[in-house]
């Protein structure tokens, strides 16, 4: 479909016209997983935290550099995967729908990378309410 030479500055106007949505704010819904999702939330949380090896601090939050191989395997013998990452990821995005998430994996066993993100104000809740770790570098 073709735009006329005199439809073009009036989609122009009108799109322009829109204001910018509102900041979303930092609240998070408390009722928004039962009494097991939110154990098996925080059972999540803490593998996911124990496997950061790295913090990329980003301009609207940060990427996460996860290394499974630092979990032990659970009760029937299977690795920690990214399977995991997601559903904690569809957890975390029912309780905090300010965040906005990225999960990258590299191929041949490479780390996993896990961004999280949002307007104003998202580092410092992931910072505090998140608990991120310091990472060390060049410490085993």
């Amino acid at each position: 479909m073709k735009l006329s030479h005199t439809l073009l500055p009036l989609v122009v106007l009108a799109g322009s016209s829109v204001s910018a949505p509102a900041e979303e704010p930092l609240a998070c819904n408390v009722n928004a997983l039962s009494a097991p999702q939110r154990e098996r939330h925080r059972a999540l949380g803490e593998k996911i935290r124990a496997a950061v090896v790295d913090r990329v601090e980003l301009s609207n939050g940060y990427a996460l550099i996860l290394d499974f191989g630092r979990l032990p395997l659970d009760a029937a013998g299977a690795p920690f995967c990214v399977v995991e990452v997601a559903e904690w990821v569809d957890l975390e995005a029912r309780c905090c729908p300010f965040l906005d998430f990225g999960i990258e994996v590299a191929g041949k066993g490479g780390p996993a990378r896990l961004k999280l993100t949002g307007g104003k104000n998202v580092k410092a809740f992931l910072r505090t309410e998140l608990g991120l770790p310091e990472v060390r570098r060049g410490l085993p």
